[in-house]
C-alpha cells in the first residue's frame, strides 16, 4: 500500500508541476497586490480541489458508463503524459504573455483549470481508480495524494516571489526537464501496462 501511494502521489506531483507554473503565475498576477495575490491562490486551490473531487468520486463510473476498459485508458493515458513530458523537455525559459483579468477571472481561468487541474492530472486520477482494485482502495490513496499535491502548488505559489529569487527561471527551467524524463518513462511504462492488461503483449502489468 505503501508503494503504491508514493508512486501515486509522486506521478501527481510530477503532473500537477507546482515549481513549473510560478512563472505564468507570477506573470498572471503581476498587476495585483499581495492580499489579492493570496487570494487568488486560495480561490484556485479550492476550485482546483472541487474539479478533482468529482473526477475522484465519478471517474471510473464515467469509463463504465462509456465502456472504455482499463488497458485503453492506460494506453491513452500514456500517449497524453508523453506529450506532456515532450513539452516539459522541450520548452523554453520564457513567460507567456498573458493579458490582464480580475482576479476571480484568474483564479478560476486560467490557473485552477487547466494550471493545476488539467487534462493529465484528471486523467492520472481516472487512470488510478481504474487498476483493478477496489473503489474505496483506490480512493484511500488517491485522496491523500491529491491533497499532497495541493498543498505543495499552494505553498509553492504562495512562496513563488521568493522560489522564483533562489532558483530563477533557469532553475525552474532545469527542474521542469528532469520532471518531464521523469514523466517521460512513466508514460512508456503506462503505455506498456495498457498493451499487456489488453492481452496484446505478454508480460505482468
Amino acid at each position: 500500500m505503501v508503494r503504491d501511494f508514493l508512486k501515486i502521489a509522486f506521478t501527481v506531483l510530477i503532473v500537477m508541476d507546482p515549481i513549473g507554473i510560478i512563472p505564468q503565475y507570477l506573470s498572471l498576477t503581476a498587476p495585483f497586490d499581495k492580499k489579492t495575490r493570496n487570494a487568488i491562490v486560495k480561490k484556485s486551490i479550492l476550485i482546483a480541489a472541487l474539479v478533482l473531487l468529482v473526477f475522484l468520486l465519478g471517474g471510473k463510473f464515467l469509463l463504465d458508463f462509456f465502456g472504455i476498459t482499463p488497458g485503453a485508458f492506460y494506453i491513452s493515458g500514456g500517449i497524453l503524459f508523453f506529450l506532456i513530458a515532450v513539452e516539459m523537455i522541450y520548452s523554453k525559459p520564457e513567460l507567456r504573455k498573458i493579458p490582464a483579468q480580475e482576479g476571480s477571472s484568474v483564479a478560476l481561468f486560467p490557473l485552477a483549470i487547466p494550471f493545476i487541474a488539467g487534462p493529465g492530472l484528471l486523467t492520472v486520477i481516472i487512470m488510478f481508480m481504474s487498476t483493478g482494485h477496489n473503489w474505496f482502495y483506490s480512493v484511500s490513496l488517491l485522496f491523500p495524494a491529491l491533497v499532497f499535491g495541493l498543498l505543495c502548488t499552494y505553498l509553492a505559489l504562495r512562496g513563488s516571489v521568493l522560489i522564483m529569487s533562489f532558483l530563477s527561471t533557469m532553475g525552474i527551467f532545469v527542474i521542469e526537464k528532469i520532471m518531464g524524463l521523469i514523466l517521460a518513462g512513466f508514460a512508456v511504462q503506462f503505455i506498456y501496462t495498457g498493451l499487456v492488461t489488453m492481452g496484446i503483449l505478454a508480460g505482468s502489468p
